[in-house]
């Protein structure tokens, strides 16, 4: 009986430490003052953003746009980007009856599922505050 009770609390600990882990935010601790995105010379889009002066502990972490994760950038003061191929490398594709020529082309990039639902226009930020982390959404022009 004394193991059943440990054993609540220790499955009821786990429960409660693990949740609202990375929540979706309306009002995130800066602004982001414009979004835009641009061609790649390969295939894909890079997304540009520029934000407020951001807190000490804000960190940015990773970016969603287009079924596509990417890691965010530093560019310049307050302005950061990620960039979303569409393949893994910008080689030329080759279309051969040897399998060994073709098998050289560059691959695809797989689509992820993104943690909350986006539009098209839009793009889902994934960001840290200290030790935890939150999602927001902004439109990208």
């Amino acid at each position: 009986m004394m193991h059943l009770k440990w054993l609540s609390l220790f499955i009821l600990m786990i429960i409660t430490s693990c949740g609202g882990s990375s929540e979706l935010v309306n009002d995130p601790p800066f602004k982001i003052l414009e979004a835009e995105k641009e061609p790649l010379q390969v295939d894909g889009h890079k997304v540009f953003f520029r934000t407020s002066a951001l807190p000490r502990d804000v960190a940015f972490k990773s970016m969603y746009f287009g079924q596509r994760k990417a890691t965010v950038l530093w560019d310049a003061e307050n302005t950061y980007y990620a960039d979303f191929p569409l393949y893994t490398s910008d080689g030329e594709k080759v279309l051969s009856s040897n399998m060994a020529e073709e098998s050289k082309n560059p691959l695809p990039v797989m689509p992820v599922e993104v943690p909350h639902a986006i539009k098209e226009n839009e793009a889902l930020l994934h960001y840290s505050v200290g030790e935890d982390s939150f999602y927001t959404i902004f439109e990208v022009q």
